[in-house]
């Protein structure tokens, strides 16, 4: 229905795309005129994501590519589905339960991070209370580390929790099962034996938690349809200052799982599977005929892992000539041949996000990136050459890591500085939940918790604190130091001005610089 919608509206006035309230019907595809599961992302705010106040309207919104792609599954699956990006639509917690109330799910899932657990547990609660016979079921990265805890602390507004790499046979298996007990909760959460057989959730038996084997992986991602793009505010995704170079863009993952073992990641040594570079290919086309994409963002760990992949997708993406510009994702170590730079620059690579993390061998060791990233010279070198075949390199780099103190943390600065990416993400090390850091800190390791409320799991905040501070000010103060001390370099501000080609590259530089200024300066 919304096939090439995109692509007419952007010739429309702004007065004249679609309102929020015909952005939320979009949302919906139902079947025999049931909506069998409906699928949030919970409502967040720009201060909440990034931790700053008054970064005002920076963009960052981006398709939720994790219910994208179980709502398209379901849909395949014959059931009737919608789906609410709620920072998208910019609704609040009190409209996505009157949008519950008017369309009458079944089922009410939520795909969440850990800083926006709050915001559906008080949608969950709000459904329990006043609608209790729909199923609630939460998923997303903060429950596929911490399911069990989840469900010891929120089961009474949660009935299921699923956790696992591919959450699409989780979210079928669950949707036909309780469509066998004809979509009655009371029937359907007794029922210990039926649930007790879906493979990867989390359910409470006897006000016990019992946590089911994982779901069986899903090998040949070729299987899956493409994400449920066609039932999203499509119009109003926007990428952060500087991180895109066309409009429309989109964001894309062909990668599933990571390799490497970094230990404050919720994917550390995942399963790493590919789609096939002619499906990504296909995928790409789809997002540029029906919905006039210009550019791609992937958002795959480490796009690059597989060179002969990559090859052979570079080699169809240039064939193809679909005049798309990209950006990825890519550890120093996968890039490490010069050739295949020049080629992900004919393609239409201009920018790659290395995470260096620190370029101090004693800290890279404590969090496991010396795997990834080997040692700095060779960091020099990929930099180097990357930026010599003409593309952007981005760098991300952590302060507050274990074993770090204040000295430490100011190598870490100065090699960000000696590596000179083009652009520099600096962020507080935030062990999540479940991830091998959090779980040698709670061992007495490395240093202590100092809050546990789950809104200040966003990479801004100080939640915990090594050893080596004194206090949480301290630490943050470390952040803006780094900063400051990359960005105000005058050889960087005449490097950035000399980069400007266009009215828009200025648009977009005064848009970052603002935000930059306001929020971490």
């Amino acid at each position: 229905m919304y096939k090439n919608f995109f692509l007419k509206s952007k010739k429309r006035k702004p007065e004249n795309l679609p309102s929020t309230e015909e952005l939320i019907e979009r949302g919906f595809a139902p079947q025999n005129g049931k909506i069998h599961v409906l699928l949030i992302n919970p409502p967040s705010t720009i201060s909440e994501r990034y931790g700053r106040k008054d970064l005002g309207d920076v963009g960052g919104d981006m398709i939720p590519l994790g219910i994208a792609c179980l709502a398209a599954y379901l849909r395949d699956k014959g059931f009737g589905v919608g789906v609410l990006d709620c920072p998208t639509l910019q609704i609040d917690s009190e409209k996505v339960y009157e949008i519950i109330k008017k369309k009458d799910p079944a089922i009410v899932g939520f795909s969440t991070t850990t800083y926006a657990l709050s915001r559906a547990i008080e949608i969950a609660e709000k459904i329990r209370h006043k609608m209790p016979t729909k199923l609630t079921v939460v998923g997303g990265s903060h429950t596929n580390v911490a399911g069990i805890e989840t469900a010891n602390e929120y089961g009474k507004y949660f009935d299921i929790i699923a956790y696992g790499l591919d959450g699409e046979y989780i979210i079928h298996d669950i949707t036909k099962k309780y469509s066998e007990k004809n979509f009655n909760r009371d029937s359907f959460l007794k029922d210990f034996e039926t649930l007790a057989n879906i493979k990867g959730i989390v359910f409470r038996k006897n006000n016990i938690s019992v946590r089911n084997k994982p779901s069986e992986i899903i090998e040949n991602l070729d299987d899956l349809p493409f994400p449920a793009r066609d039932l999203f505010p499509t119009e109003r995704y926007m990428p952060l200052p500087n991180n895109y170079k066309q409009l429309p863009a989109t964001n894309m993952i062909v990668i599933r799982g990571c390799p490497y073992f970094c230990t404050f990641c919720d994917q550390a040594g995942t399963k790493t599977r590919r789609r096939s570079p002619q499906k990504v290919v296909e995928e790409i086309r789809d997002c540029v005929e029906n919905y006039g994409v210009k550019e791609i963002s992937f958002w795959d760990d480490t796009m690059s892992y597989h060179k002969k992949w990559m090859n052979e997708f570079l080699d169809l993406l240039i064939e193809a000539d679909l005049k798309v510009s990209w950006t990825c994702c890519a550890a120093v170590n996968t890039v490490d041949d010069y050739n295949l730079l020049k080629k992900m620059r004919k393609s239409g690579c201009w920018n790659i996000f290395f995470g260096y993390e620190t370029g101090v061998e004693e800290l890279a060791k404590n969090i496991q990136t010396n795997k990834k990233n080997r040692d700095f010279e060779k960091m020099k070198r990929i930099g180097s050459w990357t930026r010599e075949v003409g593309i952007e390199v981005r760098a991300g780099f952590l302060v507050g890591l274990p074993g770090e103190t204040p000295e430490l943390a100011k190598q870490t600065i100065q090699t960000a500085i000696e590596l000179d990416p083009d652009y520099a993400q600096f962020t507080v090390c935030c062990p999540y939940p479940g991830t091998k850091l959090a779980n040698e800190i709670h061992e007495g390791k490395w240093g202590k918790f100092i809050t546990h409320d789950l809104k200040d799991y966003n990479m801004w905040k100080v939640t915990w604190l090594p050893f080596g501070y004194k206090n949480a000010e301290e630490l943050k103060n470390m952040e803006r130091y780094a900063f400051r001390k990359f960005y105000l370099r005058p050889s960087y501000v005449i490097r950035r001005i000399l980069a400007i080609r266009s009215f828009e590259d200025i648009k977009r530089y005064i848009k970052g610089g603002r935000a930059l200024i306001k929020g971490f300066l």
